[in-house]
Parts: C-alpha cells; sequence; structure tokens
C-alpha cells in the first residue's frame, strides 16, 4: 500500500499580485514525494489529521487588534487544530504586522502564539537569534531565495525606459510608508543631473500616495506594477544605484526583518545605498553597499552624492547570498519530518 503524504495546509489569502514566496517555494515543494499541499486562506478546524500541518507566514488576518475576544478566540483555534491532530508550524517574515500601528493585543497573540508552534523557521540568522534571546524559541533559519517570479514578458512600461545619460538612482519593492519614499524623493529633489525610478506596486491600504510625492517631477518615473524577473533585469540593466532604505525604528522590525529585495540588488552587482544595519550583512556584500547612519539628517543626501561619485557602478566580490529556493525547502521539510 503506497504510504499516505503528510498534508501541508498553506494560509495564504492572495494579495494583489503574485506572490514570490509562495511561487518559489511551491515549486519546490512540488518536487518532495511525501508532502502534499493546498493553498487556502481559512483555518482547517473541521478537519482530523494524523500527518499535517498548518503552516502560517502571517498572523494579523486572523483577529482583530482591537478586540481582545478575537484574539482568545483565534488562540483557542490554534489549539483546537492541535487537538485534532494538526502540527502548527510559523515562518517568521515579520514578526509582526508592518501596516498599522501596533496594540497590545498584536504584543499579547504573537507572544502566546509562538509558545504553541510545533515547529518556528525563520528567513534571516538575525531573526533566529533575536527569537531565541527574546523568546527562548530554538527557531530554524532557512532562509529565501531570489525573486524568479517570472510572467514571461517585460511590462509595458518597463519596455518604454531608455538608457540615460543622467544618473539613475532606482527603487523596487512593494511601496510602503516605512520604504520612505518620501525621503528618498526629497533628497533626490535636492540633485542636479539625475533621474529616479521608482517600480512596484502600492499595497492596500498603505496611504503614500505616489503621485502627491512625486508631485509631476518628469525627473521621476514611476511604474505602478508588480516587478518581476525579466522586469528586475531589464531595470537593473539601465541603473548607475539601487537605493532601499527601511525605517530602522518601526515596531515591527524589534526582532529583525528581511528585506527580500536585497537579494535581487546582491546579485546584479549594482552599488546600493542604505541605512546601516547589521540585519542586512548576511544578505549583501558590504563593498557593494553605501551605507550611512540612519539618524544623520544629511545622510542619505550625502550618500546619494557619492553615488554619483563613481565611475563603474558595478561592484565584483565573490560573496555571494547562499540561499536559494532548493535549500530553503529542503530546510523546511527536514526541519518539519522532525516533528513526525
Amino acid at each position: 500500500m503506497e504510504k499516505s503524504k503528510k498534508m501541508i495546509w498553506i494560509l495564504h489569502a492572495g494579495i494583489n499580485h503574485p506572490s514570490p514566496y509562495f511561487y518559489n517555494f511551491c515549486k519546490e515543494l512540488d518536487k518532495i514525494d511525501d508532502y502534499s499541499y493546498v493553498i487556502d486562506p481559512n483555518l482547517p478546524l473541521d478537519k482530523n489529521i494524523k500527518n499535517g500541518i498548518v503552516y502560517f507566514n502571517r498572523l494579523k488576518r486572523f483577529y482583530k487588534s482591537d478586540d481582545i475576544n478575537t484574539a482568545l478566540e483565534f488562540l483557542n483555534n490554534i489549539d483546537s487544530l492541535k487537538n485534532n491532530g494538526w502540527k502548527i508550524v510559523w515562518t517568521i517574515h515579520n514578526f509582526f504586522p508592518i501596516d498599522r500601528e501596533l496594540s497590545d493585543i498584536d504584543y499579547y497573540v504573537t507572544s502566546e502564539f509562538i509558545k504553541k508552534c510545533d515547529k518556528v523557521f525563520t528567513v534571516s540568522s538575525y531573526m533566529k537569534k533575536s527569537i531565541k534571546k527574546n523568546y527562548g524559541i530554538n527557531a530554524i533559519n532557512h532562509g529565501v531565495g531570489p525573486n524568479l517570479l517570472n510572467n514571461n514578458k517585460i511590462n509595458e512600461e518597463v519596455k518604454k525606459l531608455n538608457k540615460s545619460k543622467e544618473f539613475t538612482f532606482t527603487f523596487i519593492g512593494n511601496i510602503y510608508k516605512y520604504k520612505m519614499l518620501d525621503q528618498i524623493i526629497e533628497n533626490f529633489n535636492k540633485l542636479k543631473d539625475c533621474r529616479l525610478i521608482i517600480a512596484g506596486s502600492e499595497s492596500k491600504n498603505a496611504n503614500v500616495n505616489m503621485n502627491k510625492l512625486i508631485n509631476n517631477n518628469k525627473n521621476i518615473i514611476f511604474i505602478d506594477s508588480f516587478i518581476d524577473k525579466n522586469d528586475w533585469k531589464r531595470i537593473a540593466s539601465l541603473t548607475d544605484c539601487f537605493i532601499s532604505l527601511y525605517d530602522l525604528y518601526l515596531p515591527a522590525f524589534k526582532y529583525g526583518f528581511f528585506p527580500s529585495n536585497f537579494i535581487n540588488i546582491s546579485k546584479t552587482n549594482i552599488r546600493c545605498i542604505s541605512p546601516k544595519s547589521i540585519i542586512f550583512d548576511e544578505m549583501i556584500c558590504k563593498r557593494q553597499m553605501i551605507y550611512y547612519d540612519f539618524d544623520d539628517e544629511n545622510g542619505l543626501l550625502n550618500a546619494m552624492k557619492k553615488a554619483q561619485t563613481f565611475n563603474n557602478n558595478i561592484v565584483r566580490s565573490k560573496i555571494k547570498y547562499n540561499y536559494d529556493w532548493q535549500d530553503v525547502v529542503k530546510t523546511f521539510i527536514d526541519g518539519c519530518n522532525e516533528m513526525f
């Protein structure tokens, strides 16, 4: 008789563009003979199972941050799942929600939920150490591979871009307030003989208002779209320096975070401006970075001026980000096998 496969119930609700994480993760998971999976946004509360995993990545939609009753209901549901035979697994991308003010309920839910998990994974070594230090949890870091999501075509707006004699700064990524596009544009406006490409979609309820920030500046090109592998390659060929900023004091980043666009930037070998943080060191070569002091009000502007002084935008280094999706899924599956 054929051995029954272990089931992974992936809690993914879908977003306004394909998820690079789940696209690549599931592509590798398809190759694992001993496991099957379903993708469903709802908890499988009515299903009993002997060898199943409920796989969490984010918690915020399972409770309301201003209603303790919904939080208690969620935690009770976790207990019910475990009583029905499910293992609870969490890959921590961000320990807390990144797109809203944090409440005492957020802190309570995450601290209680992590204790109920049968296995915890992180996407960086920094976060693994931080979770151990603050919660005593021995998490497993499985990292994240590069964005390989490929729509087999180049975005029409990206196609229109041409190489420019002007120095080109580029931001690529989903648009949130914590990525500080307002700071990037404010300092860009103080420079001459350069252009700025901003490529990415504004997430729901992000409240950034890119059009207002750009204010009809013809030297700023905004491509309001998710950027896949082909788009990345095309835009990188036109870029002199990337800019990737993060609000390092955001409460959601208390235990670390993982800016996945650093992986793709690392592969280009093109210089990148970012506030200095130990969190980034495992993702990208220091020689590739133009770091600045986050607390220096002129730090970003000076870094942008410095970038313009280099004759060559390419930095060669033997240090590479080591994870690929095969490693990610293997580490995940090896960890899950320990539970059965």
